[in-house]
């Protein structure tokens, strides 16, 4: 049974309502962890002249310009790409929600991975060529790289959820008509049995 549209459209609302509401309630602390993992990801690598700056914004210290500091706004945050995958996971029919959770948790790491490197890769130019370089690559190249990233965790959902659910595209296209006597029961391939004595050889039944 189909559900009533006003259902459906009041969970498409709430839905809505919620992402708007998680993304005004969470940006500023996933930009923090944005903040803090892109400065360990330097770290890590033995790069110095990046740290840490107030709430969400990173020193760059390139030696040729001179420090400067590059601020992550909400637009620059991965937490719109979640949360919108997350509505995508909701309004998903209900069942196999293990397989559900490991698909959404598969995009949501893609996305936020790449979002990290993509700031890494932008703060990178930034330290190499000074600021004018950094907002031009953040601009163009950076947005791009979104783009794809979150392309991609989408479609790796997809990918974790579809090749088991339901029949095979190839095999519903190479299925043919259903015989009439398989509607009653009958193997395909197989005729109906007669009695013994009743039918000649050839298949007649003999009424006499």
């Amino acid at each position: 049974m189909r559900p009533e549209p006003w259902r459906v459209f009041a969970r498409i609302g709430l839905l809505l309502v919620g992402t708007i509401g998680g993304f005004v309630l969470l940006q500023q602390w996933m930009r923090g962890v944005e903040t803090a993992a892109t400065v360990d990801v330097f770290h890590a690598l033995g790069v110095g002249g990046v740290t840490r700056g107030y709430q969400a914004s990173i020193i760059v210290d390139a030696h040729s310009p001179g420090s400067f500091a590059a601020i992550l706004t909400p637009a620059c945050s991965s937490l719109a790409s979640l949360l919108a995958l997350g509505g995508l996971a909701v309004l998903r029919p209900t069942g196999a929600r293990g397989r559900l959770a490991l698909a959404l948790a598969a995009a949501v790491t893609v996305v936020f991975i790449g979002n990290i490197a993509r700031i890494a890769a932008s703060i990178g130019v930034g330290l190499l060529t000074g600021p004018s370089a950094l907002v031009l690559f953040h601009d163009w190249v950076g947005s791009l790289f979104a783009f794809a990233y979150t392309l991609g965790g989408f479609l790796l959902m997809l990918w974790v959820l579809l090749p088991r659910d339901g029949v095979a595209l190839d095999d519903l296209c190479l299925a043919g008509p259903v015989p009439v006597g398989a509607s009653a029961g009958v193997p395909v391939g197989e005729s109906v049995g007669v009695s013994a004595g009743d039918s000649s050889p050839d298949g007649v039944r003999d009424e006499s």
